[in-house]
């Protein structure tokens, strides 16, 4: 074969076929090319005829009977983009989502005043995207983020060096631990927790059934709202009266949701649609 752009991206379409429309397949490969290899988009239409060497090749090659088996690109890679920077991801962590671009967001805009310091706690952190985010971008915040893993602790670490920002890591289990190490009080406490159901998993995906860390994303059937009666009760204990509770949500249990907030000294509930106007968010308030 001829280690150019244009058969590439014959050989992306003819593999990839199976799994994804046209369009999708189109982001994977320039994505894949700009990301692996510095290589953009409108090279394929301008310079199709731009060769790679054949150690590159062949890693392509590699790469790609991992993607038509349906490996998400981003493990294939190792990494990821969230909010603007780089974030490196493995199959022990979710990878992140543009959806929960816009809850960091919603937290930018509580966080607002540069004049204070914001104590700010992020459960279930998994590759730490959620608290590098905000460290990132409010550096006059202490932001803090936990994980039932050392494992998962230390590559969100990594993660946390390579943007340059400080955050404090703690090893936590929101469904075995109590809140005696999570310091506080906090203005924020943030989490995206497991949340689907595990009725629901042949519906998805096989890139994410498949491969994406089932820990991370499906909770029992019978109880659904496991990790945010956990992280509930915990946030109960370490916001500061006046402290905002965000959470990322599966679209089916929004009412469940609330009602179990209203048993916790939690005020103000919203229910918040996200850009695709799916119910997506539940942002609440600690009771004075």
């Amino acid at each position: 074969m001829i280690y150019n752009l244009e058969n590439f991206r014959t050989l992306f379409s003819s593999s990839l076929s199976q799994l994804y429309d046209t369009q999708e397949i189109r982001a994977i490969l320039y994505a894949y090319f700009s990301r692996k290899f510095a290589i953009p988009s409108y090279e394929f239409s301008l310079n199709p005829q731009k060769s790679l060497t054949k150690e590159d090749g062949e890693a392509v090659e590699s790469d790609l009977r991992r993607l038509e088996r349906g490996e998400p690109l981003q493990y294939v890679l190792g990494n990821a983009e969230f909010y603007g920077l780089p974030v490196n991801v493995s199959p022990k962590v979710l990878i992140p989502r543009p959806e929960t671009e816009e809850l960091v967001e919603k937290i930018l805009d509580f966080c607002r005043d540069s004049s204070k310091k914001y104590q700010i706690l992020d459960f279930c952190t998994g590759s730490g995207a959620i608290a590098i985010a905000l460290a990132h971008f409010l550096p006059f915040a202490s932001v803090t983020a936990t994980d039932y893993e050392e494992e998962i602790l230390r590559l969100a670490a990594q993660n946390a060096t390579q943007n340059a920002v400080n955050v404090q890591w703690l090893r936590h289990d929101v469904l075995k631990d109590g809140p005696e190490i999570l310091g506080g009080p906090y203005d924020v406490v943030v989490s995206n927790p497991p949340y689907i159901p595990l009725s629901v998993r042949a519906t998805l995906h096989r890139n994410v059934a498949d491969y994406e860390p089932a820990a991370a994303l499906f909770v029992p059937d019978d109880d659904p709202l496991l990790f945010y009666r956990h992280i509930a009760r915990l946030s109960s204990e370490i916001l500061r009266p006046g402290g905002r509770l965000f959470f990322e949500t599966f679209e089916n249990f929004h009412e469940e949701l609330e009602s179990m907030l209203r048993s916790f000294p939690f005020k103000d509930i919203q229910k918040v649609n996200d850009i695709n106007q799916k119910p997506r968010f539940i942002i609440c308030t600690k009771t004075t």
